[in-house]
């Protein structure tokens, strides 16, 4: 039976890290998300350790809220590329 929860949470991890990676990361509403799922992931894992089966709920439900916010709150600014001209440019 252990092993199947083991192999159930690496599936879940995995989902959870590919979910994220496909983010845009000057999005702030797909930061919150991933964020969120981090977060989630974290706090159930800790809260497993620290307080068992219902440890692991409170854990996952505070570490999403956290990772939510602090994704969202950590969005850097999209670049502005300008569009130069070469230097060697005439029109005849």
């Amino acid at each position: 039976m252990k092993k199947r929860s083991t192999i159930a949470g690496l599936i879940g991890a995995g989902m959870m890290l590919a979910t994220t990676t496909f983010a845009d990361s000057y999005n702030p509403a797909e930061r919150a998300v991933g964020g969120g799922l981090i977060g989630a992931g974290t706090g159930a894992v800790i809260g497993a350790i620290a307080g068992g089966g219902h440890g692991a709920g409170i854990g996952a439900a505070v570490g999403g809220g956290v990772g939510a916010i602090a994704g969202a709150a950590t969005t850097p600014p999209r670049p502005h590329y300008r569009h130069r001209r070469p230097a060697a440019y005439h029109s005849y």
